[in-house]
């Protein structure tokens, strides 16, 4: 879906902004939910309020102890390194600790005593690389002495063992193998010792001379206590730190709440954003399309909007900005109900309020095999099923494949069946025929975008033939305009029509303007000479006759068409245009 996308393109924005690798699942772990957000958006203005105070926005770099959880639970215990990555993770949420000052953040980090304790006990037995300190013990320390000096007579041994068979060997010193320490024995010759193997071409034996298994048995019995010592002290830090894995888990956890936080509390700072209200209407104060913003670098065009009725048209060239004026309105809502701040001046959005998008989808998501008129059905009933009271739907020239007479009526009926819901629709489009739908509805509101801004009352023209001269040669768009001028289809029927009662308005107003300079005349002569009968009777002739009888054409003057009353009901007039029938004022009717 549509706003599946757009909810994609908001989190990898604030994603860039976090410094651990939890803070960015965490990020894409948002979801509209107003909850959650309320609470967020608090977090969020108390950390710029911190930052007002001189507190810095820069999130420490700390250790990822996800890779400590996957060892433990593939091992059941943790190994020297990654105890030290739990100390380390320790250590640096306490140092972020130390710069919060407000208890409400502060709450994300509160690492108990007994943690602490853990991570000290870690540092004071291990070495940074994960290694039990042996100055820390003094077993182990008797233990490795006796080690280096059992090895120091074992190599004076073999040394003297290598001077007495210098010709039988193939290297001069001793070397491992089978985790013994052995000579490389020519094969023609014979030492006498155990045999530890052989090379690939079998002509080198590996020998352990017999005078030296006594001293090596000793050497590796003591290795084998050093391997136990340090084995028991790496087991015993190890359960202590796997009995309190839960909550070093929550601390994580909340380490990656706290710097999506931060992240989205730079992001408003970046992008001018603004903590929005829940209330019960749409508004947006300048706002702006985050993703364009970035990319233009902050020169673009804001978008303010009130909407006042539940259904929206917006009209206006091609490449004007109509669907830059949906995507903000879908980012607007999708951030706030994520607890994101919005990049406005203010905004208002109703709470609980969800976004359904249909039209923004590029072909490769048309679903496979269908017509694009076939897959936009399909997706509106979804979003039919779904939509409720308070929502946002927001179609962008739905309808385009079809004919553009049913398309509008459809679209219309669907508007009007969203906003007898509660539910809030904006449209663009460039059928005509919409156009004069919307423009006599009670529950559409008009727009057209001007210069990239909205601009609303007033229903603007596509403009496409005009757009097409920027990127087509010349004699293509002349041909086209010719063949307009030729096209007998009801729009420029409708135009046509529309410029001759414009010029017959103005004819008729300078023929008042005539009467109104008699009368004045007249009022001002008092010598009797002029005939005020005869000015009586050029204003009766110039007067509009307000009396509208049904069954009559009348031409209206907000849409330049003709139609015929059907009903007149005080000052409402039904009007039929074509197969449609208008509810119009009587003095738009001349």
């Amino acid at each position: 879906m549509a706003e599946g996308k757009v909810r994609k393109e908001i989190l990898d924005l604030i994603a860039g902004y976090c410094s651990t690798s939890v803070g960015e699942r965490i990020v894409y772990s948002l979801r509209p939910d107003y909850s959650r957000a309320k609470v967020d958006f608090n977090d969020i203005a108390t950390v710029l309020s911190e930052y007002e105070r001189g507190m810095s926005l820069s999130f420490p770099s700390i250790p990822d102890v996800s890779d400590v959880f996957s060892y433990l639970e593939k091992y059941g215990t943790l190994n020297g390194e990654k105890l030290v990555t739990v100390a380390r993770f320790v250590d640096k949420v306490l140092d972020l600790r130390e710069r919060i000052h407000s208890n409400r953040l502060a709450r994300y980090l509160n690492v108990p005593t007994h943690l602490i304790r853990i991570s000290r006990e870690i540092k004071d037995n291990l070495t940074p690389s994960g290694e039990v300190r042996k100055d820390r013990h003094s077993t182990l320390s008797d233990l490795i002495k006796k080690r280096n000096e059992i090895r120091e007579k074992l190599l004076l041994l073999y040394s003297d063992i290598v001077k007495k068979h210098y010709d039988k060997l193939r290297e001069k010193q001793p070397v491992i193998k089978g985790g013994r320490l052995s000579l490389a024995v020519i094969s023609n010759f014979k030492i006498d010792g155990i045999v530890h193997g052989f090379s690939a071409t079998t002509e080198t034996v590996f020998v352990e001379p017999y005078e030296v298994v006594p001293i090596q048995n000793t050497l590796v019995q003591v290795e084998d206590q050093i391997k136990e010592y340090e084995s028991r002290i790496i087991k015993t830090l190890s359960a202590k730190v796997v009995r309190s894995i839960d909550l070093i888990r929550r601390i994580y956890e909340n380490v990656g709440k706290l710097d999506s936080v931060f992240a989205r509390a730079r992001f408003a700072l970046d992008f001018k954003a603004t903590v929005p209200k829940f209330g019960k209407r749409l508004v947006i104060k300048e706002g702006r399309e985050p993703v364009l913003y970035r990319v233009k670098k902050g020169k673009v065009v804001p978008l303010d909007l009130e909407m006042d009725k539940y259904a929206l048209l917006i009209t206006g060239p091609n490449a004007g900005g109509k669907t830059v004026a949906l995507r903000t309105v879908a980012f607007t809502v999708l951030m706030a109900s994520m607890g994101i701040p919005v990049p406005a001046r203010s905004v208002e959005v109703p709470e609980g309020s969800r976004v359904h998008m249909l039209g923004f989808e590029t072909e490769s998501d048309v679903r496979s095999g269908l017509s694009n008129f076939t897959s936009e059905l399909q997706t509106l009933r979804d979003i039919v099923a779904r939509a409720r009271e308070g929502d946002v739907v927001l179609f962008d020239e739905v309808f385009a494949s079809t004919d553009p007479d049913e398309a509008s009526v459809l679209a219309y009926s669907l508007a009007k069946y969203f906003s007898d819901r509660g539910i809030y629709i904006l449209m663009s489009t460039h059928f005509s025929t919409l156009k004069m739908l919307a423009k006599t509805s009670d529950f559409f509101t008009v727009s057209t975008v001007e210069d990239y801004r909205l601009v609303p009352g007033k229903v603007g023209e596509s403009g496409g033939l005009r757009t097409a001269r920027a990127f087509l040669p010349p004699e293509i768009v002349s041909y086209a305009e010719e063949l307009l001028k030729k096209v007998p289809s009801y729009i420029v029927r409708l135009r046509e029509e529309y410029e001759r009662k414009l010029q017959k308005l103005a004819q008729e107003r300078e023929e008042v303007r005539r009467t109104l300079r008699e009368v004045r005349a007249v009022l001002s002569d008092r010598s009797g000479k002029r005939d005020v009968g005869k000015v009586y009777r050029m204003i009766e002739e110039v007067a509009p006759k307000r009396e509208i009888r049904e069954g009559e054409e009348y031409f209206i003057k907000s849409l330049g068409v003709r139609g015929k009353v059907v009903k007149v009901d005080g000052d409402r007039v039904k009007v039929k245009v074509r197969n449609f029938v208008l509810d119009v004022r009587a003095e738009d009717l001349m």
